[in-house]
């Protein structure tokens, strides 16, 4: 929604998701989907794992939702989320995760965006309809802060 989607390339290594992910980003007519469509080509897509259902039903989570843990557990990625269900769910099953908040502080860190922009670029998501607790913002603006 806000055009950083070159982030997540710039931040980490290699880019994957399921087709119900892509499903659901992709609406034809929905602002933003011509960039997502292009983003995507960088990104490597998977089926639906079998075993989706299973812990969707289990864990109480889309099977969406499920499929991305099931990938990212199968593959010893980190999975980035912003959907507190989401990461309790990939963590009890021993996946690595990271919040939108924390691919900021990790861009920041590396140079790949300054202090200033970082800050702008979480006050665009939270504008954009990024669910973030206030406290969580003002301890990440000061995160910034200090490394910027």
């Amino acid at each position: 929604r806000i055009g950083c989607l070159d982030l997540l390339l710039a931040a980490y290594d290699d880019l994957r998701t399921v087709e119900g992910v892509v499903s659901e980003v992709l609406v034809p007519g929905k602002p933003g989907t011509a960039a997502l469509e292009s983003f995507l080509e960088d990104v490597e897509v998977h089926e639906t794992p079998p075993d989706a259902s299973r812990v969707s039903e289990l864990e109480g989570v889309a099977e969406t939702d499920a499929a991305v843990v099931l990938l990212a557990s199968s593959h010893d990625d980190c999975l980035l989320a912003n959907d507190r269900g989401l990461i309790a769910v990939a963590q009890s099953n021993g996946v690595e995760c990271d919040w939108v908040t924390t691919l900021l502080l990790r861009c920041t860190s590396r140079g790949i965006l300054g202090a200033e922009e970082a800050k702008d670029v979480l006050y665009d998501l939270v504008v954009a309809g990024m669910a973030l607790d206030p406290r969580v913002y003002v301890r990440v603006q000061r995160a910034l802060d200090e490394l910027g």
